[in-house]
């Protein structure tokens, strides 16, 4: 299958147009808001689902704050809200399908939100390393910073650290040798287990001892979804490209 159908039209956008491929089993969809001539468009292209609202809030992309709702289309030929909520699942959970994270059994995987903190030395650590360093340290003071200061590396070094609040770094931060240097929300999937005991990046499967993430696998898609994409009307104008 290589179709292209055109959805409708946005204020502001004009055409929205999308090219389904199904080729040796590896299904791909990508879409553009209003391409021009002169090979611009109005709009995004790509992967342009993530810049409207879905049936399923959880299909929503969390970096698009402003969705756009299916009652801003003028929807073309053929095409209403519910079958472009059907066409965006479909997009969201087969498009790409031979580049699945996770073995059968992990088709839930990756998904959850995940607050992840990085920390950094607080100006009381800076000034004991150096003047350890400088040799000016009392002896117990100086058995005091070779206790902690292993501790302090491992949760400030960038590829050891932990990004949650573990009791070695509530102490820490209880000490005042670390402080939180900034925070960011990831997914599950894209989360090592040392850094959140959450994050699901390289865990083993429970069933198979698949490590979530570590190549890529393929899930065939539906008959019955391959079949709603052939259904899809094709579209009634020539795009400038898609």
């Amino acid at each position: 299958m290589n179709k292209t159908v055109r959805i409708g039209s946005l204020k502001g956008y004009g055409d929205v147009f999308c090219e389904i491929k199904f080729v040796e089993g590896k299904l791909s969809i990508t879409g553009v808001m209003g391409p021009l001539k002169n090979g611009n468009c109005r709009g995004g292209c790509g992967q342009i689902d993530m810049e409207f609202e879905h049936r399923n809030p959880a299909d929503n992309d969390s970096r698009t704050r402003e969705r756009i709702k299916p009652t801003e289309f003028t929807f073309a030929p053929g095409w209403n809200a519910e079958k472009w909520f059907d066409f965006l699942e479909a997009w969201k959970h087969w498009h790409l399908n031979d580049m699945k994270p996770g073995c059968e059994h992990q088709k839930d995987w990756g998904k959850k939100k995940l607050e992840l903190i990085d920390f950094k030395w607080t100006t009381r650590f800076h000034q004991w390393r150096e003047s350890a360093a400088k040799g000016t340290m009392e002896s117990e003071q100086y058995e005091k910073f070779k206790e902690v200061s292993s501790d302090v590396l491992i949760a400030t070094t960038a590829t050891a650290s932990p990004k949650w609040k573990s009791p070695l770094i509530e102490r820490l931060l209880a000490d005042e040798w670390i402080e939180e240097k900034k925070r960011e929300t990831k997914t599950s999937g894209w989360v090592y287990p040392k850094e959140h005991p959450e994050g699901e990046l390289t865990k083993p499967c429970p069933v198979c001892g698949y490590k979530y993430g570590s190549e890529w696998k393929k899930e065939d898609v539906p008959a019955e979804v391959i079949a709603f994409l052939e259904s899809l009307p094709k579209t009634d104008k020539t795009p400038a490209w898609v």
